[in-house]
């Protein structure tokens, strides 16, 4: 068995979760709409409103809904126009009528149980499904390539995959950011990626897109054959690393290429990973280094009191 075919039998669950959550509808009659779609909807409807919580003014219904529907669709509107291409919700109804349906409904919910918008324990337990989201949507507008009347020259540029797999995955969150769409007055601010304090996590969102697009067209386009697996591991920097023989046997230079639905299922893993690690950044060492620092400072001031009685005494 070589390596691509066991790296193709442990990402099969992944595999079937992408693919359930493109094909499958929440309800054939009564709300016949894809699962990726409907699931992202409600995903940024919960970001969204945990934003507008912090927020010190009363937002209006006009507001609260296009400043919603910004996070939702900035990227797919910034890369379709990117790409000359029209996007679905200027010339269709059903983008409104799924996303909106699961904001309404996303809002009575939170507005009658206000403690189900814990963010800590919400990003905790969904961010596998925020990887896959992510991955869905890089991965289909990456697609749009193979349009006729995109220009052959964003078709045939490494960089052009990598921007829109950054825009797919960032633009919607970035734009609601920059504007501030969760606040009663918008303004233009500087975009959150370029702001003090960014670093490596706060800009996951862009190089972690960019990151899907690389592991996605490396299998999918001839731009990116020279990255392809067979070429990395012929390569002279591969033989040069200083592996046993064993992991350099023929089983890893014959590697039978993979599929486009394993390198979508390979990216979504590494995205869900990265993810993983920002959710324990972001929400529990702090915690755990507050908490550490206190335990610390109180042992400190204990033996100060100590030390202080013991003078006392001796004097």
């Amino acid at each position: 068995m070589n390596i691509t075919t066991l790296a193709t039998k442990n990402l099969l669950p992944v595999a079937d979760a992408l693919v359930y959550i493109s094909t499958t509808k929440v309800h054939n009659k009564w709300f016949p709409y894809v699962l990726a779609p409907t699931l992202h909807a409600a995903r940024i409807s919960i970001v969204y409103q945990a934003n507008a919580r912090r927020s010190p003014g009363v937002l209006s219904w006009g507001t609260y809904i296009a400043g919603y529907l910004i996070m939702c669709w900035g990227g797919t509107l910034i890369t379709h126009f990117m790409l000359g291409l029209p996007p679905p919700m200027l010339y269709s109804f059903h983008p409104y009528i799924n996303y909106l349906t699961v904001h309404v409904v996303f809002t009575a919910l939170f507005s009658v149980f206000p403690s189900l918008l814990y963010t800590p324990a919400i990003d905790t337990i969904l961010f596998p499904l925020d990887a896959l989201l992510r991955t869905n949507a890089v991965t289909m507008t990456l697609g749009l390539l193979a349009s006729p009347t995109v220009n052959p020259v964003y078709v045939n540029s490494p960089l052009t995959h990598l921007i829109l797999g950054a825009l797919a995955s960032a633009g919607g969150g970035l734009s609601a950011a920059t504007l501030s769409t969760w606040t009663p007055n918008w303004t233009v601010g500087t975009p959150p990626i370029l702001r003090a304090g960014a670093g490596l996590w706060g800009t996951l969102d862009v190089w972690g897109g960019a990151l899907v697009a690389f592991i996605y067209s490396s299998v999918t386009s001839p731009v990116f054959a020279s990255f392809s697996l067979a070429s990395l591991l012929s390569s002279p920097l591969f033989d040069a690393i200083p592996l046993p023989e064993s992991l350099k046997s023929t089983s890893l230079t014959d590697a039978t290429p993979i599929s486009p639905l394993g390198a979508r299922a390979l990216a979504a893993t590494v995205f869900g990973v990265l993810f993983g690690l920002r959710v324990l950044k972001v929400h529990y060492i702090p915690v755990i280094t507050t908490t550490t620092s206190d335990a610390s400072a109180n042992t400190v001031l204990a033996a100060k009191k100590r030390t202080g009685t013991k003078k006392t005494k001796t004097q």
